[in-house]
């Protein structure tokens, strides 16, 4: 449990602007994991399969104050309709971590206790995708005032944009999280029989796609996305290997292509365990 001084955002609204104050927070260092394992006869213990992280619960202590009992009701209806579960996930970012988001919803119950105008309660929310965020995708430059705080690993200058013009041709491409992140990877230009190699994670994929100067090819690594488009069009099944995904620090990519001209861009977000 970690004492704020200060408050949240939550889809953008600050909680100070709600007439909120944030107590307390509780966001667990890590996940709840879901382990699998394996008992064979005769063999002590057990095999370690290997676990997954399942969502993340979060949960914010708040006071609300108001100088009349009018305001307070109005208050609350709008707290009833910024949490609400039904809009799904929304960006959750703390005063105190102002580089970082968590994608989370309303999920569980609210208690009350109230003395006069003055209300004390816990937001309890729900992280599908337990893990914390950029606040900005990589298209946006690295600049100050945006919120981002050292140790976060961010590094001016790094690329993401890519203009290749030979093949095969080696790029380098830096995640600044502790987790893995899946981009969206956008091929601008012409090229044709195109391979993109993540040689720091041996992943490889294939599209077997011609391109001409004015066409893009998009292909989204998000684990429950996964697409191929070109302009705006499926060619999922003209792709073959596995979508890349990017892991902490340095990743080295090989890109290769029949007579390529074209710009290769990728946009993500840092993705951290906490």
């Amino acid at each position: 449990m970690t004492v704020d001084n200060d408050g949240a955002t939550f889809d953008g609204i600050s909680f100070a602007s709600l007439g909120l104050k944030l107590v307390k927070s509780n966001i667990p260092l890590l996940p709840e994991t879901r382990q699998t394992e394996a008992e064979i006869p005769g063999l002590d213990g057990s095999l370690d399969m290997g676990a997954e992280y399942g969502p993340r619960l979060i949960e914010l202590e708040v006071i609300l104050q108001e100088s009349s009992e009018i305001q307070y009701q109005n208050k609350l209806q709008q707290l009833a309709k910024l949490f609400n579960a039904r809009a799904g996930a929304k960006s959750l970012v703390l005063d105190r971590m102002p580089g970082k988001r968590w994608l989370c919803k309303y999920n569980g119950s609210i208690g009350i206790e109230k003395l006069l105008q003055l209300g004390s309660f816990t937001l309890p929310l729900k992280a599908f995708s337990p893990f914390s965020e950029s606040v900005h995708h990589t298209t946006y430059p690295l600049r100050y005032g945006q919120g981002y705080t050292y140790g976060m690993g961010l590094r001016r200058g790094s690329q993401y944009s890519f203009a290749v013009k030979s093949s095969p041709q080696l790029i380098t491409v830096h995640h600044a999280g502790t987790h893995e992140a899946y981009p969206v990877i956008t091929i601008t230009g012409s090229a044709s029989n195109l391979t993109i190699t993540n040689t720091t994670t041996g992943e490889s994929c294939s599209v077997n796609v011609t391109l001409g100067p004015t066409d893009v090819l998009e292909l989204n690594c998000a684990p429950m996305e996964q697409t191929a488009k070109k302009n705006g069009i499926n060619v999922l099944g003209l792709f073959s290997g596995r979508f890349p995904k990017l892991i902490e620090g340095l990743n080295s990519l090989t890109i290769t292509a029949t007579s390529p001209n074209m710009t290769v861009a990728f946009r993500f977000r840092h993705t951290y365990l906490y």
